[in-house]
């Protein structure tokens, strides 16, 4: 099928652009409560700082497990108990949004499935037409990187 053909078809291109504005309302609300209970439990600030030390914890670890650096380590188990602190203060927010895959289960179950079903959705020039689940998993990887990034959620390198 060609692509002519393909904008022919009865649910296409509505159901790729309402498709991907579902993804985009989705991530952007996800990762916008995300932020927002972060703020609330531990604050944005002291969260950053919390990750840049856990990361930068591991690397030291990393390291001296590799060059077995015993004195090392063992100035890194003292540590432990607070890295293991902060992590649990992490935690927190992020169990809370646990509850949330809930309500994307149900908008695909009872939303999408019963009104596209296996339906291509898409057409990519090279691939070729694209059923509403790979559409959906596509333009949420998209607009999930896009909301991390716009949002500020990447994690620290």
């Amino acid at each position: 099928m060609n692509p002519v053909e393909w904008l022919l078809m009865p649910q296409a291109p509505g159901a790729t652009v309402t498709i991907m504005m579902i993804c985009a309302l989705i991530s952007f609300f996800n990762y916008t409560v995300n932020r927002l209970l972060i703020t609330h439990y531990i604050g944005w600030d002291q969260y950053r700082r919390m990750m840049k030390e856990i990361s930068e914890y591991r690397a030291l670890v990393r390291q001296a497990m590799s060059t077995r650096d015993k004195k090392l380590l063992e100035k890194l188990k003292k540590k432990e108990p607070q890295i293991m602190n902060m992590q649990s203060k992490m935690a927190k927010p992020q169990m809370l949004m646990y509850l949330f895959p809930l309500i994307y289960i149900l908008i695909w179950w009872f939303g999408l499935l019963p009104f596209y079903g296996t339906n291509p959705v898409a057409y990519v020039p090279g691939i070729g037409r694209i059923p509403v689940l790979w559409w959906y998993f596509l333009a949420s990887l998209l607009f999930s990187t896009l909301a991390s990034r716009l949002l500020g959620m990447m994690p620290i390198e």
